[in-house]
C-alpha cells in the first residue's frame, strides 16, 4: 500500500506475465501495406523489410518470435531486422504480417491511442539511441535501435490486454502528478521495468534487450544510450523545454562527448527526422513540440484527459489573481521572444523536410544546421499556469511480503545465486519494509569506488542509475568499508554525519536521510546497501532500520556461502 498525502491507497494485485501477454502486439495497417510494396527483385528486399519492421515496436516482436519459433534458438545473437528476415528466407519473410492483428482494427478509444503515443515514443527513441551509436562508432547501431524500440514493451503489452490499468497509470502520473515509479506499484502492483523484464525472459528477446532493462547496467555505454534515449523521449513527450527534458540533455552532451550548444540541434533535428520517417503515427510527435515556449506542458495533459481542462483555466485565473495582487504593475506584452533554440529549430525542420533520412541509412556527416539559418518569428505565451508540486508518496510497508522474501532469503542461503539472492533482498526492502530507493553498490578496485549493481526503485533515471561512490578521499562511505555496519542518518545524528556525505551524493539523492549498511564476506568488504524514501516528507522508522539490518544480514551469509 501507499500513504499519500495523508491518505492510503490501495496497491493492485500485482498482474501476471500471462495476462499482459495474453493477446500479441498488434502490426500497424501502414506496415502491412509497404510489406506489399517491397520489391522481391534488386537484391535489398531484406533491407527493405527490415526498415519496416524497425518502424513497428509490434511487427519486430513478431519477427523475432517467429524467427525463434523456426530456429528453437535463443535471439542473442541478432543485430538487425535485415539479418532476422534474411534467416527467415525471402517466403517466409514477406508473409510476415498476413493474419496478424492490425492496430486500427484491434484497439479503440484511449486503448488505441495509448498504444499509438507508446510505439511514437519508443520509435523516437530508438531512432535517437541509433544516431548515437553511429557517432560512437558502435558496431552493430541497429542493435542499440532494437533494443530500444522493444525498451517499453510492457507498456505496449499493457495498452493491449489491460488498458484500463494503463489508463489508472497515466492518470495518477499525469494528473495527481505522483513520481512515475509509485504510479506503477498503485496501477499495476508492480513496475513497467520489472514486467518489460519478465516478458523478455519469457521470449527469449536479444541481450541487449535485456541488458537495458535493468539499472545496475547503467554504465556498460550501449546500455546508457538506450536509458538516455528512452528518457529523453518520455520527457520530451510532454514538452522540449521544462525541467524534466532540460535535466537530460547535459547527461546526453556528456555520453556523446561533444558540447552542449552543438547536442541540442542534433537532438532537435533527430527528432524532426523520426517524425518524418514514420508519420503513419496518427498522434502527436515529439518534433512537433520543438516550436511551443517554455510552460506549454500542459497541452499534453489537456489533450489525454479532457476533463483536465476546466481545473487547467480555474489555475490559471487563481494564479493571474496572485500575481496582481502581489506584484507591481508592468506594461503588458502580447508577444515573447522564441527560445535560443527556436532559430535552430526552425532551420533543422527545413533541413529535414529537403532531405529526409531511411531509417537504415548512415546518418549525415552534418546534421547540425548552420549559425546563419532565419530565426522563426515570435510566438504568443501561453496563459500563466500554477506549476503544482509532485505528490509526495511513502511506501507502507506490507508485512507479508518483507516476511516472504526474509524466508526465501533463509531458505535459499547456499542455494541461491548472487541474482536471485539480490532479487529476494531488493523485493523485501522496497515492497515488505515499504523504501521507495534501494541500491546494492559493488565494491571495484581500479579504480576504487563502490558502483550500482542492483537498483530497486531509480524510475528509470540514467543518472541515479549511475549511483556511485568514489573512495579516493575520506568520507562516510569509507568509514562504514572499515568493518561491517549500519548507519541510519535521522534527526538525532545528522549534525555529526551529515558533513561526511560526499556532496556528489548529496546532490545525487536529494534527501537527507537514509539507511547504509556495508557488507563483508570473509572479513573483507564486498559492497554496500543503500535506502531511503525519496522524499523527506516520507520518514524513515527504527522497525525499518531493523528489517533493513536484518536483510543485510542474511545477504552477507548468502554471499559468504556462495564462495565457498
Amino acid at each position: 500500500m501507499l500513504w499519500i498525502m495523508e491518505s492510503v491507497v490501495s496497491i493492485n494485485a500485482t498482474l501476471t506475465i500471462d495476462a499482459i501477454t495474453a493477446d500479441a502486439l498488434p502490426i500497424f495497417a501502414h506496415s502491412a501495406r509497404t510489406f506489399r510494396k517491397v520489391s522481391v527483385t534488386g537484391g535489398k528486399t531484406f533491407e527493405g523489410y527490415g526498415n519496416i519492421i524497425l518502424k513497428d515496436p509490434g511487427l519486430a516482436l513478431l519477427t523475432l518470435k517467429q524467427l525463434q519459433a523456426n530456429s528453437g534458438k535463443p535471439l542473442a545473437d541478432i543485430s538487425s531486422m535485415t539479418q532476422a528476415t534474411m534467416l527467415l528466407g525471402i517466403e517466409k519473410a514477406k508473409r510476415l504480417p498476413l493474419g496478424h492483428p492490425q492496430l486500427e482494427t484491434t484497439l479503440s478509444g484511449y486503448a488505441l491511442a495509448g498504444y499509438t503515443r507508446t510505439a511514437c515514443r519508443a520509435f523516437h527513441a530508438a531512432f535517437q539511441a541509433w544516431d548515437w551509436a553511429y557517432i560512437k562508432n558502435d558496431h552493430a547501431p541497429e542493435e542499440v535501435m532494437l533494443a530500444t524500440l522493444l525498451h517499453d514493451v510492457a507498456e505496449m503489452s499493457l495498452w493491449v490486454n489491460a488498458p484500463d490499468k494503463m489508463h489508472q497509470f497515466r492518470k495518477l502520473m499525469l494528473k495527481d502528478h505522483l513520481p512515475t515509479d509509485e504510479a506503477q506499484y498503485i496501477a499495476f502492483g508492480n513496475s513497467l521495468e520489472h514486467f518489460s523484464r519478465e516478458i523478455a525472459a519469457h521470449w527469449q528477446l536479444p541481450g541487449l534487450v535485456n541488458d537495458a532493462l535493468r539499472p545496475e547496467n547503467a554504465s556498460n555505454p550501449r546500455v546508457r544510450g538506450v536509458m538516455l534515449a528512452i528518457q529523453l523521449s518520455r520527457t520530451t513527450e510532454r514538452g522540449w523545454y521544462w525541467e524534466k527534458a532540460e535535466r537530460i540533455l547535459p547527461e546526453i552532451a556528456e555520453y556523446l562527448d561533444a558540447p552542449l550548444d552543438e547536442v541540442v540541434p542534433h537532438i532537435h533535428f533527430n527528432a524532426v527526422r523520426a517524425a518524418l520517417e514514420a508519420p503513419f503515427y496518427k498522434v502527436r510527435h515529439a518534433a512537433t513540440l520543438l516550436p511551443m515556449l517554455p510552460g506549454g506542458e500542459y497541452l499534453s495533459v489537456e489533450e489525454e484527459f479532457p476533463e483536465a481542462e476546466a481545473e487547467i483555466e480555474a489555475e490559471a485565473r487563481a494564479q493571474s489573481a496572485i500575481d496582481v495582487e502581489a506584484q507591481p504593475q508592468k506594461p503588458a506584452q502580447s508577444t515573447v521572444s522564441p527560445p535560443k533554440t527556436e532559430a535552430t529549430t526552425s532551420s533543422i525542420a527545413a533541413t529535414a523536410v529537403a532531405a529526409p533520412a531511411k531509417t537504415g541509412d548512415k546518418p549525415p556527416e552534418k546534421t547540425i544546421p548552420t549559425a546563419d539559418s532565419p530565426a522563426a518569428p515570435p510566438m504568443v505565451a501561453p496563459p500563466p499556469l500554477i506549476k503544482k508540486p509532485t505528490t509526495q508518496v511513502c511506501l507502507i510497508p506490507q508485512k507479508d511480503a518483507y516476511e516472504d522474501a526474509l524466508r526465501a532469503l533463509h531458505k535459499g542461503i547456499g542455494k541461491m545465486d548472487l541474482n536471485e539472492l539480490m532479487r529476494n533482498a531488493l523485493h523485501g526492502m522496497h515492497d515488505g519494509i515499504g523504501l521507495n530507493r534501494v541500491v546494492f553498490t559493488l565494491l571495484t578496485k581500479n579504480p576504487n569506488k563502490l558502483v550500482s549493481r542492483y537498483i530497486v526503485g531509480s524510475d528509470n533515471d540514467p543518472i541515479f542509475s549511475r549511483f556511485e561512490i568514489k573512495l579516493d578521499k575520506p568520507h562516510l562511505f569509507t568509514r562504514l568499508l572499515e568493518k561491517q555496519v549500519s548507519l541510519w542518518i535521522n534527526d538525532d545524528n545528522r549534525a555529526k554525519f551529515w558533513p561526511l556525505v560526499p556532496e556528489s551524493i548529496k546532490v545525487l539523492i536529494k534527501t537527507n536521510s537514509f539507511f547504509a549498511m556495508s557488507i563483508f564476506v570473509h572479513d573483507k568488504p564486498v559492497g554496500l546497501f543503500y535506502a531511503d524514501r525519496r522524499s523527506i516528507d516520507c520518514q524513515l522508522d527504527e522497525i525499518a532500520y531493523k528489517q533493513f539490518r536484518q536483510t543485510c544480514q542474511l545477504v552477507a551469509k548468502g554471499m559468504a556461502n556462495l564462495t565457498k
